[in-house]
């Protein structure tokens, strides 16, 4: 059983120390001893979050594929609409089967994240973008 406490081995009192090191969160990191962060450093790193946007797509047929990862590729975040798919067919939903396998398929080198909204809707995330 381990005890809460520590015990002294000799009589004397020792003065253990340990630095405690946080994961970098960048602006929002805890204030540590040492030097303090370049603010030009977190600038460049919230300058490349600029660069994300959110795409919109209609998918009607496994064409659509290459457009959906191109935008992946490029660091985007792409909204699929797949109301014309998920109406109930039994042909429709066949297709959109192979259009989830297709881009699933091509985005996981990426690291793609894949999820279903609702019903009519389907989102497609980069690696750094968690769902």
């Amino acid at each position: 059983m381990r005890s809460l406490f520590k015990r002294k081995s000799d009589g004397t009192e020792e003065d253990e120390k340990t630095e405690r090191t946080f994961p970098s969160l960048g602006v929002f990191s805890p204030r540590i001893r040492g030097t303090p962060p370049s603010p030009t450093r977190e600038l460049k790193r919230l300058s490349e979050l600029e660069e994300i946007f959110l795409r919109s797509k209609k998918v009607h047929s496994l064409s659509d594929v290459p457009d959906v990862v191109d935008e992946i590729r490029q660091g985007n975040i792409v909204l699929l609409d797949i109301s014309r798919l998920n109406d109930g067919n039994d042909h429709s939903h066949l297709e959109l089967r192979r259009i989830i396998e297709r881009i699933r398929g091509e985005t996981r080198g990426y690291q793609a994240e894949i999820a279903l909204v609702n019903d009519d809707c389907m989102i497609v995330t980069p690696h750094f973008v968690r769902i």
